[in-house]
């Protein structure tokens, strides 16, 4: 009975933390996660960091 009370508990916990990842979506019109590369990154751009594999020229 422990072991489906800690499953449970760990079910609870991960929904929570998808929602707090999730609030700018669910509350902001046309809401939408940023780009995770560094070309749709204009402070990295500006600092001249093109690729996050360390290589000169953007990646594709």
């Amino acid at each position: 009975m422990e072991i489906l009370n800690l499953i449970l508990i760990t079910l609870v916990l991960v929904m929570i933390a998808v929602g707090a990842l999730s609030v700018r979506l669910l509350f902001v019109r046309d809401g939408k996660f940023s780009g995770g590369s560094c070309r749709s990154t204009p402070g990295l751009d500006q600092k001249g960091i093109k690729c996050g594999c360390g290589r000169e020229e953007p990646c594709d």
